[in-house]
């Protein structure tokens, strides 16, 4: 299974979750098979455009904000990313980096 298939299906069922919906109403609302949108969620089937499209209107949102899921990734690679940004910020950033992390995790 591909990263890109795992992550988009894991951003399709967070969406879908947050609108309230089961998989069988999504399946209702876009004429793709329960089986299907189960297959897309868990990373298994990549939707085709039409029916990442329907998909999209399904759950009210632009196609290209269910590819936005960096967030998603392994924890491991977040760290290292947020590393490599830390390293490069100004000692300014840093500060308002830390009121942030702050605010969140306290």
């Amino acid at each position: 299974m591909s990263q890109l298939k795992r992550l988009l299906g894991k951003r399709i069922k967070e969406i879908r979750t947050s609108r309230g919906l089961t998989q069988e109403q999504l399946s209702e609302a876009t004429n793709i098979g329960a089986p299907s949108i189960s297959k897309i969620e868990s990373g298994v089937y990549h939707p085709t455009d039409d029916n990442l499209e329907k998909i999209s209107k399904a759950l009210n949102i632009e196609p290209y904000k269910l590819y936005m899921f960096n967030y998603l990734k392994d924890p491991q690679d977040l760290k290292k990313e947020i590393d490599n940004k830390l390293a490069k910020a100004s000692n300014d950033e840093i500060r308002i980096i830390y009121k942030i992390i702050n605010a969140i995790i306290d």
